[in-house]
């Protein structure tokens, strides 16, 4: 059977993710208390068919990051990509052979430069899939393959 891991480092988040997933009787879904994929690195190696990742992307000064646990999420650092650029070596290592990656990314942070970081680490593709405008954002799904 299938399995969902979902990660966060905000308790209150991993909480409504719980919630969430119980609420659309979600099954084998497991919730982690945990930086990235901090502890869980090694077991899904190979094995993650997709990966979702909607990173704090808002670019912010470096202290902001770590400043509270509600500006962990949003807060990216500088080109708002600095929690992303720590994720990004380990996805072609966990993805498992045509594994795809959906990353929520904005035009600050630089969306072309992560594809190329990613192919350049292996991946089959990488490109923008969507754009829209949300309020004030400009959100864009990358989409990569490996």
């Amino acid at each position: 059977p299938a399995a969902f891991f979902i990660t966060d480092i905000n308790p209150r988040a991993a909480q409504a993710s719980q919630q969430t997933a119980a609420a659309n009787a979600v099954r084998h879904c497991a919730v982690v208390q945990t930086d990235l994929v901090s502890g869980l690195a090694s077991r899904l190696a190979g094995q993650v068919d997709v990966m979702l990742f909607n990173p704090p992307y808002v670019v912010t000064p470096t202290e902001e990051i770590s400043s509270s646990m509600i500006a962990r999420a949003w807060a990216g650092g500088v080109d708002g990509r600095e929690v992303t650029d720590r994720l990004l070596p380990q996805i072609p290592i966990l993805l498992a052979p045509g594994g795809i990656l959906y990353l929520v990314v904005l035009p600050e942070n630089k969306p072309e430069d992560i594809c190329q970081r990613l192919l350049a680490a292996g991946m089959s593709s990488a490109a923008i899939i969507s754009a829209r405008r949300a309020f004030n954002e400009r959100l864009m799904v990358l989409k990569a393959v490996k």
